[in-house]
């Protein structure tokens, strides 16, 4: 088995303007939370059987929505932050309610297509100590890019800072890390994707190519192209 936490507590600054009222993951896409989509991809991988919201901005929202919801096929626990932690230092905190030697870790606002058991089968085969999805875009720049060598390992991460445009690999927001990584780090402030990943990257993790669609609703113009981009899913 292999537990699950989805990073749910951004402050969503940037879509603000489009869902002034709520936090990003409950955005409406086709009706429906956006979290929703997460919660249903996950419930179709036999490996989850728990998952961990790690929630902060709006909080409350999140826990009365899914609290004893039962409409999903695992349990679901609320890691919360009392005061902004940034990405990394979300995932250091719901890593205590984290059971599982392995852990899968998804973005609250983004959704790449991908099956969830051949990602964590891979990451098994693979003996490294991270598996991160990887995508293929024409323009890395607001993403930034992610270097592999031959063999497939990740050994750098780009800054989202647009100095790196043209066509490449980017992060999908998704993962599988080995428990023991985290062992160590203590709770702090901190960002997973220019904090803990750039440090990771030299204990040989792996990239796992997804060929599906990917999409994050992090500004105004990519949630509204979510609803047509995620129609049907």
């Amino acid at each position: 088995m292999t537990d699950a936490i989805i990073l749910a507590g951004g402050l969503g600054t940037r879509l603000k303007g489009a869902v002034p009222d709520l936090p990003k993951p409950l955005a409406r896409v086709n009706g429906r939370p956006f979290l929703d989509i997460l919660l249903r991809q996950l419930g179709r991988a036999q490996e989850v059987k728990r998952v961990i919201l790690a929630v902060g901005y709006r909080s409350e929202q999140i826990i009365g929505h899914y609290a004893n919801c039962g409409r999903f096929p695992f349990e679901i626990l609320f890691s919360r932050e009392d005061e902004p932690l940034g990405t990394g230092g979300a995932l250091i905190r719901a890593r205590g309610l984290a059971r599982t030697g392995e852990i899968l870790v998804l973005n609250g606002d983004s959704y790449v297509e991908i099956d969830i058991e051949g990602l964590i089968g891979f990451h098994r085969e693979s003996g490294g100590p991270f598996t991160i999805v990887l995508k293929e875009a024409p323009d890395c720049g607001r993403y930034g890019r992610v270097g592999v060598d031959a063999e497939g390992r990740v050994v750098s991460f780009g800054e989202k800072d647009g100095t790196a445009p043209g066509p490449g690999l980017i992060n999908a927001g998704v993962y599988v890390f080995d428990r023991a990584l985290f062992e160590d780090e203590a709770e702090r402030r901190l960002s997973l994707e220019a904090g803990l990943l750039p440090e990771y990257a030299r204990y040989g993790g792996y990239g796992y190519i997804a060929r599906g669609r990917f999409i994050d609703i992090g500004i105004p113009e990519s949630y509204r192209e979510a609803q047509r981009y995620l129609r049907g899913i």
